[in-house]
Protein backbone atom coordinates (compact mmCIF):
# COMPACT_ATOMS: atom_id res chain seq x y z
CA UNK A 1 0.00 0.00 0.00
CA UNK A 2 1.24 3.69 -0.93
CA UNK A 3 1.49 6.41 1.06
CA UNK A 4 2.05 9.97 0.16
CA UNK A 5 3.22 12.82 2.41
CA UNK A 6 1.62 15.93 1.53
CA UNK A 7 2.51 19.75 2.18
CA UNK A 8 0.20 21.03 4.67
CA UNK A 9 -1.06 23.67 2.14
CA UNK A 10 -2.30 20.67 -0.15
CA UNK A 11 -3.66 18.74 2.63
CA UNK A 12 -5.67 21.85 3.56
CA UNK A 13 -6.86 22.32 0.57
CA UNK A 14 -7.94 18.83 -0.22
CA UNK A 15 -10.23 18.63 3.23
CA UNK A 16 -11.83 21.76 2.27
CA UNK A 17 -12.84 20.16 -1.43
CA UNK A 18 -14.02 17.17 0.62
CA UNK A 19 -15.88 19.13 2.96
CA UNK A 20 -18.05 20.69 -0.07
CA UNK A 21 -18.10 17.57 -2.32
CA UNK A 22 -16.26 14.43 -3.51
CA UNK A 23 -13.60 15.25 -5.94
CA UNK A 24 -12.71 12.70 -8.93
CA UNK A 25 -9.97 11.82 -7.34
CA UNK A 26 -9.51 11.02 -4.31
CA UNK A 27 -8.40 8.38 -1.47
CA UNK A 28 -10.07 6.58 1.95
CA UNK A 29 -8.45 4.40 3.75
CA UNK A 30 -10.52 1.52 5.54
CA UNK A 31 -10.29 -1.32 8.55
CA UNK A 32 -12.34 -4.21 9.69
CA UNK A 33 -11.83 -6.36 12.68
CA UNK A 34 -13.66 -9.35 14.90
CA UNK A 35 -12.86 -10.09 18.13
CA UNK A 36 -10.59 -12.30 17.91
CA UNK A 37 -8.55 -11.60 15.19
CA UNK A 38 -5.30 -10.02 15.86
CA UNK A 39 -4.21 -8.02 12.44
CA UNK A 40 -7.72 -7.53 11.03
CA UNK A 41 -8.07 -6.41 7.29
CA UNK A 42 -6.44 -2.90 6.63
CA UNK A 43 -6.60 -1.62 3.39
CA UNK A 44 -6.83 1.58 0.79
CA UNK A 45 -9.23 2.47 -2.35
CA UNK A 46 -7.87 5.19 -4.47
CA UNK A 47 -9.73 6.63 -6.70
CA UNK A 48 -9.77 8.02 -10.30
CA UNK A 49 -12.50 9.36 -11.97
CA UNK A 50 -15.11 7.03 -10.81
CA UNK A 51 -13.01 3.61 -11.17
CA UNK A 52 -11.29 2.34 -8.09
CA UNK A 53 -8.40 0.16 -6.98
CA UNK A 54 -8.26 -1.78 -3.53
CA UNK A 55 -5.24 -2.58 -1.98
CA UNK A 56 -4.85 -4.12 1.06
CA UNK A 57 -1.85 -4.83 3.76
CA UNK A 58 -0.35 -8.19 2.60
CA UNK A 59 1.24 -10.36 5.33
CA UNK A 60 0.97 -13.12 2.75
CA UNK A 61 3.56 -11.09 -0.36
CA UNK A 62 1.30 -12.13 -2.67
CA UNK A 63 -0.18 -8.61 -4.04
CA UNK A 64 -3.05 -9.52 -4.91
CA UNK A 65 -5.60 -6.21 -5.45
CA UNK A 66 -8.99 -5.40 -6.91
CA UNK A 67 -10.24 -2.98 -9.14
CA UNK A 68 -13.67 -1.87 -9.61
CA UNK A 69 -15.23 -0.13 -12.32
CA UNK A 70 -16.89 3.49 -12.12
CA UNK A 71 -20.53 2.16 -11.64
CA UNK A 72 -19.48 -0.62 -9.51
CA UNK A 73 -20.80 -2.88 -10.78
CA UNK A 74 -17.70 -5.22 -11.58
CA UNK A 75 -14.82 -6.18 -10.42
CA UNK A 76 -11.04 -7.77 -11.26
CA UNK A 77 -9.35 -9.53 -9.30
CA UNK A 78 -5.45 -8.90 -10.14
CA UNK A 79 -2.89 -11.78 -8.77
CA UNK A 80 0.53 -10.57 -9.08
CA UNK A 81 2.08 -13.77 -7.92
CA UNK A 82 1.05 -16.00 -10.97
CA UNK A 83 0.18 -13.14 -13.55
CA UNK A 84 -3.40 -14.12 -13.45
CA UNK A 85 -6.87 -12.07 -13.23
CA UNK A 86 -10.15 -12.73 -12.65
CA UNK A 87 -13.48 -10.68 -13.78
CA UNK A 88 -16.43 -10.95 -11.75
CA UNK A 89 -19.95 -9.42 -11.02
CA UNK A 90 -19.34 -7.07 -8.00
CA UNK A 91 -22.34 -8.47 -6.56
CA UNK A 92 -21.67 -11.92 -6.93
CA UNK A 93 -18.83 -11.36 -4.90
CA UNK A 94 -20.08 -9.06 -1.86
CA UNK A 95 -22.36 -11.74 -1.59
CA UNK A 96 -19.69 -14.57 -1.64
CA UNK A 97 -20.27 -16.16 1.23
CA UNK A 98 -24.28 -16.57 1.32
CA UNK A 99 -23.45 -18.37 -2.23
CA UNK A 100 -21.04 -20.35 -0.36
CA UNK A 101 -24.04 -21.45 2.10
CA UNK A 102 -26.43 -21.91 -0.78
CA UNK A 103 -24.33 -24.18 -2.65
CA UNK A 104 -24.38 -27.00 0.29
CA UNK A 105 -28.03 -26.55 0.33
CA UNK A 106 -27.76 -30.50 -0.67
CA UNK A 107 -26.05 -31.27 2.59
CA UNK A 108 -27.60 -28.77 4.92
CA UNK A 109 -30.69 -27.49 4.86
CA UNK A 110 -32.56 -24.39 6.33
CA UNK A 111 -35.79 -22.39 6.66
CA UNK A 112 -36.69 -19.07 7.91
CA UNK A 113 -39.52 -19.05 9.99
CA UNK A 114 -39.86 -15.88 11.03
CA UNK A 115 -37.88 -12.59 11.20
CA UNK A 116 -38.21 -9.13 12.48
CA UNK A 117 -36.39 -5.84 11.92
CA UNK A 118 -36.39 -2.78 14.52
CA UNK A 119 -34.95 0.96 13.43
CA UNK A 120 -33.78 3.53 16.07
CA UNK A 121 -32.29 6.71 15.03
CA UNK A 122 -29.51 7.96 18.07
CA UNK A 123 -28.51 11.63 18.23
CA UNK A 124 -24.73 12.84 18.75
CA UNK A 125 -23.23 10.36 16.37
CA UNK A 126 -19.43 10.57 16.35
CA UNK A 127 -16.90 12.67 14.49
CA UNK A 128 -15.29 10.11 12.06
CA UNK A 129 -12.50 10.88 9.35
CA UNK A 130 -13.30 14.43 10.18
CA UNK A 131 -16.83 14.20 9.01
CA UNK A 132 -20.06 14.76 11.29
CA UNK A 133 -21.81 11.76 11.36
CA UNK A 134 -25.30 10.59 12.00
CA UNK A 135 -26.33 6.98 13.95
CA UNK A 136 -28.80 4.98 13.14
CA UNK A 137 -29.04 1.15 14.86
CA UNK A 138 -30.89 -1.59 12.77
CA UNK A 139 -31.53 -4.92 14.95
CA UNK A 140 -32.21 -7.94 13.14
CA UNK A 141 -34.30 -11.06 14.90
CA UNK A 142 -34.62 -14.64 13.31
CA UNK A 143 -35.60 -17.96 14.03
CA UNK A 144 -34.02 -21.05 11.07
CA UNK A 145 -34.54 -24.44 11.42
CA UNK A 146 -31.34 -26.08 10.33
CA UNK A 147 -31.12 -29.73 9.39
CA UNK A 148 -28.45 -32.21 8.59
CA UNK A 149 -27.92 -35.93 8.08
CA UNK A 150 -31.96 -36.09 9.20
CA UNK A 151 -32.25 -33.66 12.42
CA UNK A 152 -33.43 -30.23 12.44
CA UNK A 153 -32.65 -27.62 14.97
CA UNK A 154 -34.28 -24.65 15.39
CA UNK A 155 -31.67 -21.72 15.82
CA UNK A 156 -32.45 -18.05 16.88
CA UNK A 157 -29.89 -15.18 16.78
CA UNK A 158 -30.20 -11.68 16.34
CA UNK A 159 -27.45 -9.27 14.91
CA UNK A 160 -27.31 -4.91 15.89
CA UNK A 161 -26.14 -3.48 13.02
CA UNK A 162 -25.21 0.90 14.54
CA UNK A 163 -24.28 2.82 10.89
CA UNK A 164 -22.11 6.16 11.84
CA UNK A 165 -22.76 7.74 8.35
CA UNK A 166 -22.57 11.20 6.73
CA UNK A 167 -25.63 11.42 4.42
CA UNK A 168 -23.42 13.88 1.98
CA UNK A 169 -20.91 11.80 1.90
CA UNK A 170 -20.98 8.72 -0.50
CA UNK A 171 -17.49 7.00 -1.60
CA UNK A 172 -16.59 4.37 -4.07
CA UNK A 173 -17.85 1.08 -3.64
CA UNK A 174 -15.78 -1.43 -1.51
CA UNK A 175 -17.00 -5.05 -2.36
CA UNK A 176 -14.13 -6.76 0.06
CA UNK A 177 -15.73 -4.59 2.76
CA UNK A 178 -19.27 -5.68 2.14
CA UNK A 179 -18.57 -9.35 2.31
CA UNK A 180 -17.46 -8.69 6.04
CA UNK A 181 -20.42 -6.92 6.58
CA UNK A 182 -22.84 -9.64 5.39
CA UNK A 183 -21.12 -12.51 7.06
CA UNK A 184 -22.77 -11.79 10.16
CA UNK A 185 -26.55 -12.82 8.27
CA UNK A 186 -25.61 -14.90 6.05
CA UNK A 187 -27.56 -17.83 7.09
CA UNK A 188 -31.07 -16.01 7.03
CA UNK A 189 -29.95 -14.27 3.94
CA UNK A 190 -30.28 -17.21 1.86
CA UNK A 191 -34.17 -16.61 1.70
CA UNK A 192 -34.60 -14.09 -1.28
CA UNK A 193 -37.35 -12.15 1.23
CA UNK A 194 -35.29 -11.41 4.14
CA UNK A 195 -32.24 -10.42 2.01
CA UNK A 196 -34.95 -7.88 0.47
CA UNK A 197 -36.34 -6.63 3.50
CA UNK A 198 -32.38 -5.88 5.03
CA UNK A 199 -31.69 -4.26 2.17
CA UNK A 200 -34.76 -2.10 1.73
CA UNK A 201 -34.50 -1.39 5.99
CA UNK A 202 -30.71 0.00 5.45
CA UNK A 203 -31.76 1.87 2.30
CA UNK A 204 -34.82 3.76 4.19
CA UNK A 205 -32.15 5.06 6.98
CA UNK A 206 -29.01 4.87 5.82
CA UNK A 207 -28.07 8.03 3.34
CA UNK A 208 -24.31 8.20 2.10
CA UNK A 209 -21.15 5.57 2.73
CA UNK A 210 -21.60 4.35 6.57
CA UNK A 211 -17.92 5.73 7.83
CA UNK A 212 -18.33 3.18 10.45
CA UNK A 213 -20.39 -0.07 11.40
CA UNK A 214 -20.69 -2.10 14.17
CA UNK A 215 -22.01 -5.47 13.56
CA UNK A 216 -22.96 -7.24 16.99
CA UNK A 217 -23.91 -11.08 16.62
CA UNK A 218 -26.00 -12.60 19.76
CA UNK A 219 -26.49 -16.18 19.65
CA UNK A 220 -29.22 -17.89 21.26
CA UNK A 221 -26.55 -19.55 23.89
CA UNK A 222 -25.58 -15.89 25.38
CA UNK A 223 -22.57 -15.66 23.24
CA UNK A 224 -21.93 -12.81 21.29
CA UNK A 225 -19.38 -11.43 18.55
CA UNK A 226 -18.53 -8.14 17.33
CA UNK A 227 -17.05 -6.58 14.05
CA UNK A 228 -15.81 -3.22 13.08
CA UNK A 229 -15.67 -1.58 9.84
CA UNK A 230 -14.87 1.62 9.31
CA UNK A 231 -13.39 4.34 7.24
CA UNK A 232 -10.14 5.70 8.71
CA UNK A 233 -9.08 8.73 6.79
CA UNK A 234 -10.26 10.72 3.45
CA UNK A 235 -7.21 11.83 1.48
CA UNK A 236 -5.88 12.75 -2.14
CA UNK A 237 -3.40 10.02 -2.65
CA UNK A 238 -3.52 9.56 -6.54
CA UNK A 239 -4.05 6.79 -8.63
CA UNK A 240 -2.72 6.00 -12.31
CA UNK A 241 -4.38 4.92 -15.33
CA UNK A 242 -1.46 2.67 -15.81
CA UNK A 243 -2.77 1.39 -12.00
CA UNK A 244 -6.12 0.98 -13.10
CA UNK A 245 -5.62 -1.39 -15.82
CA UNK A 246 -4.73 -5.20 -15.38
CA UNK A 247 -0.64 -5.04 -16.49
CA UNK A 248 0.46 -6.57 -19.79
CA UNK A 249 0.97 -10.68 -20.09
CA UNK A 250 -1.85 -11.73 -17.63
CA UNK A 251 -3.57 -14.58 -18.50
CA UNK A 252 -7.71 -14.04 -17.82
CA UNK A 253 -9.15 -17.11 -15.47
CA UNK A 254 -12.44 -17.45 -15.54
CA UNK A 255 -14.71 -19.35 -12.97
CA UNK A 256 -11.91 -18.41 -10.07
CA UNK A 257 -12.28 -16.06 -7.49
CA UNK A 258 -9.00 -15.62 -7.11
CA UNK A 259 -8.81 -17.21 -3.72
CA UNK A 260 -8.95 -13.98 -2.02
CA UNK A 261 -8.77 -14.72 1.47
CA UNK A 262 -10.65 -12.56 4.00
CA UNK A 263 -10.40 -13.81 7.66
CA UNK A 264 -11.57 -11.62 10.76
Amino acid sequence: MRRSILPISAALLCAAVLGAQTPANYSYDFRAKGDHDMDGLVGTVRVNGGRARIDVVDHNGDGQYLLVTGDGSELTIVKPRDHSYTVMNADDFAHLASLGVRAAGKVVTMKLRDSNFETQRIAGGEKIAGRTTQHVKVTERWTMDVGAMGYTTPLRQSVELDYFFDPSLKLARNPLMEIVASAMTVMPSTDPDFSARADSVRHSFVRGTPLRTVITEHEDNGRESRVVLEVTKIGSERVSESELKVPSGYTRKEGDLGKFKVKL
